[in-house]
């Protein structure tokens, strides 16, 4: 489902005002991609041989910071819809 909203994003990207709407989308995509990062390596280092394994301190650390990047971005897709109006046409 990500990298289905990657793409909608994307393909939303070229039809942004420039100035603050641009600069808030931006971040948003970077918090958003760091958060897919981290979950994804998360989840890549938690299996051995496609079998879950016990978290440890650095599944820990990678699930703390993409949840802080996952509501860092949710907050900054707020401020892009309810501030600048982005998506409401």
């Amino acid at each position: 489902m990500a990298v289905l909203a990657i793409l909608t994003g994307l393909l939303e990207l070229s039809r942004l005002p420039e100035g603050p709407p641009l600069r808030d989308t931006y971040l948003h995509m970077t918090a958003m991609s760091l958060a897919f990062t981290l979950f994804t390596t998360r989840l890549l280092l938690g299996l051995d041989q496609w079998n879950p394994v016990a978290p440890d301190e650095i599944a820990l650390w990678l699930d703390s910071g993409g949840f802080a990047c996952l509501a860092i971005g949710g907050w900054l897709g707020g401020r892009l819809v309810y501030r600048h109006g982005i998506g409401h046409d």
